[in-house]
């Protein structure tokens, strides 16, 4: 299912004093003057690639403040209309036949990234907009449309698969914001001398900006242990580090499975999070080289949540819910629809919040949803696939918070 941008809600959430979200560092010293943790003075702790959909704002939205101030995402718009799209495959010619709608798809994805934020900073990445390859049919990720953005900390997203104009003018908009410029590099193949040279190129091109840059490399799925991820970052840092005094270098990375494991164990799945071990190995082996490399993966969602369309016809029959523990992802299918629906949702939530590793209600709003829809009864409170990923992201960003904070 997915979720109309536009019907995000205008209004910041606000928070009383009973339904303030749990606090995932709770158990950490913090300084009660600031909202960042102790250890965390300048740049992000932690970086999750999620896509500019409703149920992904509102998750970031209902992070506890002081877990919030550790995560800076990197919002990827998804397309429009269409069929479904890879992240870093430009098409060969436009696929959204209207540009005016798709310009303001961008502007409307910007706001709302732009609400949810409250004033963090955050990377966004309209690949998907990008759709086109000469100027003249434009695409909507030229300076003019950034114009919404300019004064907000949002960081556009640019890559070297990209269009040198589309490059220019993603660094015209970072040069109009003041807040630097994210270049996201996919490491679909091992990297080599001619990616090196191709990223120098975009360096070159872009330096009149004038700008911080950051540097987001991408590994995308990595859902096996025999993926040779480790061994393509190190390789990518060795070659793009020494090119730029990069302002933050991060490590992104996505294990969540993109359909649903056949051979699991009624009626829990599991999924191990091979990205989580791939920047452990990264972050404490000694061969690193260059600046440290910060945490990044795709929230509690496979690589390609933002590669399809904003609306799409119909609801599947079924949906996930998910729970992120220290190691792998709890799964359960739940039905959408149909008779006895809501009381099998619920058994299967139980399911979740009986299982070893779960936190507790206290811990975020995404244990404290689970745990409620688990105690429930009746059709009302089992929610649907988008509170379903709400939930899921929300505990997700609250775990890796508290284990990334636990290494400070």
């Amino acid at each position: 299912m997915f979720e109309p941008m536009s019907d995000l809600p205008s209004e910041r959430p606000s928070y009383g004093s009973s339904d303030l979200p749990p606090d995932p560092t709770s158990d950490l010293p913090s300084d009660p003057k600031s909202d960042l943790p102790p250890g965390l003075s300048s740049g992000p702790l932690y970086v999750p690639a999620l896509p500019a959909r409703r149920s992904a704002l509102a998750a970031y939205s209902r992070l506890h403040p002081r877990a919030r101030a550790c995560v800076t995402p990197l919002w990827s718009i998804p397309p429009r209309v269409g069929g479904a799209r890879a992240m870093g495959r430009m098409p060969p010619h436009p696929l959204d036949p209207d540009r005016t709608a798709l310009a303001s798809h961008l502007r409307t994805a910007l706001r709302a990234i732009e609400t949810a934020q409250r004033g963090r900073p955050a990377w966004v990445d309209a690949f998907h907009t990008e759709d086109g390859t000469e100027p003249l049919t434009a695409g909507p990720l030229a300076a003019e449309s950034w114009l919404t953005a300019a004064g907000t900390p949002l960081r556009p997203v640019t890559g070297v698969e990209r269009a040198a104009w589309r490059q220019t003018a993603a660094a015209e908009a970072a040069r109009l914001s003041g807040n630097g410029l994210g270049v996201r590099v996919f490491l679909t193949v091992p990297p080599d001398e001619g990616l090196r040279d191709a990223v120098g190129g975009l360096l070159t091109r872009i330096a009149f900006a004038h700008c911080p840059v950051d540097l987001l490399l991408d590994l995308g799925a990595v859902v096996d242990e025999h993926h040779p991820a480790e061994k393509w970052a190190l390789r990518a840092l060795g070659l793009l580090g020494p090119l730029h005094h990069w302002r933050t270098v991060v490590l992104l990375a996505g294990s969540f499975p993109r359909t649903f494991p056949e051979d699991y164990g009624a009626p829990l799945a599991e999924a191990h999070r091979f990205d989580w071990d791939v920047w452990h190995m990264l972050a404490d082996g000694a061969e690193h080289p260059g600046p440290p490399v910060v945490h990044g993966d795709y929230g509690a969602a496979h690589t390609g949540s933002a590669d399809s369309p904003t609306r799409a016809g119909g609801a599947p029959p079924w949906g996930v819910v998910r729970y992120t523990t220290e190691r792998t992802f709890l799964l359960v299918r739940v039905p959408t629809q149909g008779p006895g629906h809501a009381d099998t949702v619920r058994s299967l939530v139980r399911e979740i919040v009986h299982a070893e590793g779960f936190r507790g209600e206290e811990f975020s709003e995404g244990e404290r949803w689970l745990a409620s829809c688990a105690a429930g009864a009746g059709p009302a409170g089992v929610g649907g696939p988008e509170a379903w990923a709400r939930a899921g992201h929300v505990q997700h960003m609250a775990q890796v918070v508290r284990a990334l904070r636990r290494r400070l």
